[in-house]
Protein backbone atom coordinates (compact mmCIF):
# COMPACT_ATOMS: atom_id res chain seq x y z
CA UNK A 1 0.00 0.00 0.00
CA UNK A 2 1.49 3.37 -0.98
CA UNK A 3 1.38 6.45 1.26
CA UNK A 4 -1.61 8.01 -0.55
CA UNK A 5 -3.71 4.86 -0.06
CA UNK A 6 -2.55 4.51 3.54
CA UNK A 7 -3.48 8.10 4.44
CA UNK A 8 -6.82 7.91 2.61
CA UNK A 9 -7.67 4.77 4.61
CA UNK A 10 -6.50 6.31 7.90
CA UNK A 11 -7.90 9.83 7.45
CA UNK A 12 -11.02 9.19 5.36
CA UNK A 13 -12.48 12.53 4.32
CA UNK A 14 -9.59 14.23 6.17
CA UNK A 15 -7.47 13.49 3.10
CA UNK A 16 -8.04 15.41 -0.11
CA UNK A 17 -6.18 16.55 -3.20
CA UNK A 18 -7.41 19.18 -5.61
CA UNK A 19 -5.67 20.58 -8.67
CA UNK A 20 -7.15 24.02 -9.30
CA UNK A 21 -4.96 24.90 -12.32
CA UNK A 22 -3.05 22.63 -14.67
CA UNK A 23 0.52 23.16 -15.85
CA UNK A 24 -0.59 24.81 -19.12
CA UNK A 25 -2.72 27.35 -17.24
CA UNK A 26 0.22 28.12 -14.93
CA UNK A 27 2.56 28.67 -17.92
CA UNK A 28 -0.04 30.97 -19.52
CA UNK A 29 -0.35 33.06 -16.34
CA UNK A 30 3.44 33.26 -16.05
CA UNK A 31 3.72 34.30 -19.70
CA UNK A 32 1.02 37.00 -19.34
CA UNK A 33 2.57 38.14 -16.03
CA UNK A 34 -0.07 40.76 -15.14
CA UNK A 35 1.30 43.42 -12.76
CA UNK A 36 -1.63 43.11 -10.33
CA UNK A 37 -1.54 39.31 -10.09
CA UNK A 38 -2.84 38.02 -6.73
CA UNK A 39 -1.25 34.98 -5.09
CA UNK A 40 -3.08 31.96 -6.53
CA UNK A 41 -3.28 28.38 -5.29
CA UNK A 42 -2.63 25.93 -8.14
CA UNK A 43 -3.07 22.69 -6.16
CA UNK A 44 -3.81 21.79 -2.56
CA UNK A 45 -3.33 18.58 -0.61
CA UNK A 46 -4.81 18.16 2.86
CA UNK A 47 -3.84 15.25 5.11
CA UNK A 48 -5.49 15.58 8.52
CA UNK A 49 -3.66 18.27 10.51
CA UNK A 50 -1.22 19.06 7.66
CA UNK A 51 -1.71 20.78 4.34
CA UNK A 52 0.52 21.77 1.42
CA UNK A 53 -0.41 24.24 -1.29
CA UNK A 54 1.38 24.82 -4.59
CA UNK A 55 1.09 28.58 -4.99
CA UNK A 56 1.78 30.93 -7.90
CA UNK A 57 3.12 34.21 -6.50
CA UNK A 58 4.95 37.34 -7.65
CA UNK A 59 8.64 37.76 -6.81
CA UNK A 60 11.18 39.93 -8.56
CA UNK A 61 8.71 40.96 -11.24
CA UNK A 62 7.93 37.39 -12.34
CA UNK A 63 5.40 34.75 -11.33
CA UNK A 64 6.93 31.76 -9.53
CA UNK A 65 5.55 28.52 -8.13
CA UNK A 66 6.29 27.67 -4.52
CA UNK A 67 5.00 25.55 -1.69
CA UNK A 68 3.27 26.70 1.49
CA UNK A 69 2.93 24.15 4.31
CA UNK A 70 0.21 24.65 6.91
CA UNK A 71 -0.60 22.99 10.24
CA UNK A 72 -3.52 22.99 12.63
CA UNK A 73 -2.87 23.71 16.29
CA UNK A 74 -5.97 21.67 17.11
CA UNK A 75 -7.26 18.82 14.92
CA UNK A 76 -10.82 20.17 15.17
CA UNK A 77 -9.86 23.72 14.22
CA UNK A 78 -11.03 25.22 10.94
CA UNK A 79 -8.00 27.54 10.80
CA UNK A 80 -4.62 26.78 9.27
CA UNK A 81 -1.30 28.23 10.43
CA UNK A 82 1.52 28.73 7.93
CA UNK A 83 4.37 26.52 9.10
CA UNK A 84 6.99 26.43 6.33
CA UNK A 85 7.77 27.50 2.78
CA UNK A 86 10.05 24.75 1.49
CA UNK A 87 12.24 25.54 -1.51
CA UNK A 88 11.71 22.16 -3.18
CA UNK A 89 11.09 22.09 -6.91
CA UNK A 90 7.31 22.41 -7.30
CA UNK A 91 5.16 19.74 -8.88
CA UNK A 92 1.38 19.72 -9.15
CA UNK A 93 1.26 15.92 -8.95
CA UNK A 94 -0.42 14.51 -5.83
CA UNK A 95 2.32 11.99 -5.04
CA UNK A 96 5.07 14.62 -5.40
CA UNK A 97 3.28 17.09 -3.15
CA UNK A 98 2.65 14.37 -0.57
CA UNK A 99 6.33 13.36 -0.67
CA UNK A 100 7.35 16.95 0.22
CA UNK A 101 4.70 17.16 2.96
CA UNK A 102 5.70 13.79 4.39
CA UNK A 103 9.39 14.77 4.44
CA UNK A 104 8.60 17.99 6.30
CA UNK A 105 6.36 16.07 8.72
CA UNK A 106 9.14 13.56 9.40
CA UNK A 107 11.88 16.16 9.78
CA UNK A 108 9.80 18.24 12.21
CA UNK A 109 8.00 15.43 14.05
CA UNK A 110 4.59 16.62 12.85
CA UNK A 111 1.55 14.37 12.93
CA UNK A 112 -1.25 13.92 10.41
CA UNK A 113 -3.71 13.08 13.19
CA UNK A 114 -2.84 15.20 16.21
CA UNK A 115 -1.35 18.51 17.17
CA UNK A 116 2.22 18.49 18.43
CA UNK A 117 2.06 22.07 19.60
CA UNK A 118 1.95 23.21 23.18
CA UNK A 119 -1.08 25.31 23.99
CA UNK A 120 -0.08 28.78 25.09
CA UNK A 121 -2.42 30.69 27.32
CA UNK A 122 -2.72 34.22 26.04
CA UNK A 123 -4.09 37.34 27.54
CA UNK A 124 -7.81 37.69 27.76
CA UNK A 125 -9.24 40.83 26.29
CA UNK A 126 -11.80 42.57 28.41
CA UNK A 127 -14.45 44.69 26.78
CA UNK A 128 -14.71 48.16 28.20
CA UNK A 129 -17.93 50.06 27.92
CA UNK A 130 -17.82 53.27 25.94
CA UNK A 131 -18.60 56.39 27.94
CA UNK A 132 -22.08 57.75 27.32
CA UNK A 133 -22.20 60.45 24.67
CA UNK A 134 -23.39 63.82 25.80
CA UNK A 135 -25.88 65.61 23.63
CA UNK A 136 -25.66 69.33 23.10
Amino acid sequence: MNLIEKLKAELGNGYSFEKLHDEDEIRQMQKMNPPDFPETTAATLTAGCLKIDAVLYRAGGVLLLGYDVFVKDDPDSEEWICYDNPTDSVSLREQDMLAVLDRIASENELSYTESNFETLDGKEISVKEKPAMMSL
